[in-house]
């Protein structure tokens, strides 16, 4: 009983030690944000984050049983006050954890028309844990160059 509970353990160590994950690296206005995602088997309950007055950016990685993996992109405008979808992009694997170029995603550009906003985004997909998060830097620029990945 004692080897099956410590063959548990160590598989559940493993699991996690192998975890995965997605991080987008976001430009708009004159700054570059980091928005994360972490397998869930619940995607309908991911929150989309608030990039600059106007857009919203939700990313999902779902595991899910029937329909299986999946990386997914939303960008959501918001004039009105309700989020209106301007985008959306969707991967499956297998997901190219690479660290040259622009991650798995290609580099994207979107457009809001009444004010002239440009939204960007690229992202990696990281077989084990994620990096740390470095602070957001601002570019200075109102339609930045995009930093070149690391």
């Amino acid at each position: 009983m004692k080897r099956v509970a410590a063959f548990a353990v160590l598989a559940l160590a493993c699991a996690e030690a192998m975890a995965s994950g997605v991080r987008c690296h976001v430009i708009y206005g004159g700054e570059n944000f980091t928005v994360d995602a972490t397998p869930t088997s619940d995607p309908y309950r991911v929150e989309s984050v608030k990039i600059g007055r106007y857009f919203e950016f939700k990313l999902v990685y779902a595991k899910l049983p029937v329909t299986g993996e999946s990386i997914k992109a939303y960008v959501y405008g918001v004039s009105t006050g309700t989020p209106v979808p301007i985008h959306q992009a969707t991967w499956r694997p297998p997901f190219d954890p690479r660290a040259d170029g622009w991650g798995f995603t290609g580099f994207h550009s979107l457009y809001e028309p009444s004010k002239s906003s440009e939204f960007q985004y690229w992202c990696r997909y990281f077989a084990g844990e994620l990096p740390a998060t470095q602070a957001p830097m601002p570019t200075g620029q109102l339609t930045p160059v995009p930093p070149k990945p690391q």
